[in-house]
């Protein structure tokens, strides 16, 4: 039997697309991409690699999402949506 993924390989999945832009920028490698609609929403699901290392014994992910929610990157994002959701109110005028 031929082994298609290394030993040490842990994949992480995120459908958050802020996250999953943010993991990226902080140098994590994507191995999947995927893109789906629900109904008129369009969804997303990255799945990174995220190996052990003798510094990060259990990978990066748990530290890179708490260093998200304390970093610019989501406020950023917060206020995209917020604009977008403002566009759509303002449509119909």
């Amino acid at each position: 039997m031929t082994q298609t993924q290394p030993r040490n390989a842990a994949f992480k999945e995120t459908n958050d697309l802020a996250f999953a832009a943010y993991a990226h920028m902080q140098g994590m490698k994507v191995v999947k991409a995927v893109e789906w609609k629900r109904g008129r929403a369009v969804e997303y699901k990255f799945t990174f690699d995220d190996p052990p290392t003798a510094e990060n014994p259990e990978g990066r992910w748990d530290a890179l999402q708490i260093d998200f929610v304390n970093s610019e990157a989501l406020q950023f994002d917060l206020s995209v949506r917020t604009l977008k959701k403002l566009c759509k109110r303002s449509y119909g005028e």
